[in-house]
């Protein structure tokens, strides 16, 4: 019998790289990353109740600990954490304790936010250099996201927070903790500094958005869905949610097919997109043409100044014919290790016939 002994420490590394990696960077001006020393004042009640996964059989997890975003800035020591502002929100969560719910999937979407005043803000902005909003919502079985506040939109306190802390704040950072993307119309009117998809990141998660806001690890996660300027703007929200049929309009247009195809310009952060805090520069061979496909090779070099990862993505814009096809369509993509300034990475990329090829159920061609 194999008696092998799992050491729960490297696997505990593993974890908050994973997190760390999977951070979406969704804007940046210059607030990121931060510097050591500074002052953050957090805001926001999820400072308390981090997701690190959600409801249901997956998010029954049995964890040692549980490290939240503001856990991992107070214990890095190199960083000074607003302890006024932190007493306040305890005094706060007394009253209004964390809500779990009952039953199966019985716990809320969202956490009843703390209102601010004027005062508390300026305050804060008085003592800190800059501040860390965290915004948070579970996600799991038995519990579709919907076009409510509290769910996919902000609720009018979150909201509040938001441009409150950010008109107050030269430097600002909102942090999202959430299993699923949110409406993010309000990122134009709000101006943060910088704004983050921290996803829900386990056991180590705290430590792993911490990792890419101090630079430790510089930003590679990209987008695995497409945020449009509307919930409207999706064709499948029309048919969303009957409880006796599905109905697909999207027909082939799933995802990211429809937007690249036909509403381009409703897109606000597009399908593989992510920031990083160097620059990368792609490029790619003459294809080949071989008997059943065609073969390239596409490379990324670090144009910048600091080591980071990037994600080299391959699309196909197929042949239509008399058959509809979407404008582009993820035939490969390849994360490069990661790469010091003026270092180049590459992949060979083969695409068969097969996989340009179009399946025809309605006798058209």
């Amino acid at each position: 019998m194999d008696k092998t002994v799992w050491d729960v420490r490297e696997f505990a590394k593993t974890a908050r790289k994973a997190a760390a990696e999977g951070v979406v960077l969704l804007e940046n001006r210059d607030v990121l990353p931060l510097k050591k020393g500074e002052k953050l004042a957090v805001f926001g009640r999820c400072q308390f109740n981090y997701y690190k996964g959600g409801t249901g059989s997956g998010g029954m997890v049995n964890t040692d600990y549980v490290v939240g975003i503001y856990e991992a800035i107070k214990d890095s020591g190199d960083y000074a954490a607003d302890e006024e502002l932190r007493r306040i929100y305890e005094e706060w969560v007394k009253d209004n304790p964390f809500n779990a719910g009952a039953g199966w999937a019985g716990e809320p979407w969202f956490q009843e936010e703390m209102p601010l005043t004027d005062e508390i803000v300026k305050s804060a902005a008085d003592r800190s250099d800059t501040a860390i909003i965290l915004i948070g919502r579970t996600a799991g079985e038995d519990k579709d996201n919907h076009n409510e506040k509290g769910s996919y939109l902000l609720t009018d306190t979150e909201y509040a927070m938001i441009k409150s802390v950010c008109r107050a704040f030269e430097r600002s950072v909102i942090l999202l903790n959430t299993g699923n993307i949110m409406d993010m119309s309000w990122v134009k009117a709000v101006n943060p500094g910088a704004v983050a998809l921290v996803w829900q990141g386990g056991q180590e998660g705290g430590n792993g958005v911490l990792d890419v806001m101090s630079g430790a690890v510089n930003p590679c996660g990209r987008l695995s869905d497409t945020i449009a300027e509307s919930i409207d703007d999706y064709p499948s929200t029309k048919n969303f949610g009957d409880k006796e049929k599905n109905y697909f309009a999207e027909d082939i247009y799933v995802g990211y097919r429809y937007f690249s195809t036909f509403r381009e310009t409703a897109v606000l952060y597009p399908f593989g997109y992510g920031l990083s805090y160097t620059a990368f520069r792609t490029g790619g061979t003459e294809p080949v043409l071989e008997k059943d496909s065609v073969v390239f090779d596409i490379s990324a070099s670090n144009t910048g100044k600091i080591p980071g990862s990037t994600v080299i993505q391959v699309y196909l814009k197929g042949p239509s014919g008399k058959l509809g096809r979407p404008a582009r369509e993820l035939v490969e993509f390849h994360k490069t290790g990661i790469l010091q300034p003026g270092e180049t990475d590459s992949v060979d990329v083969r695409i068969s016939f097969y996989d340009m090829a179009a399946f025809d159920d309605s006798g058209e061609s």
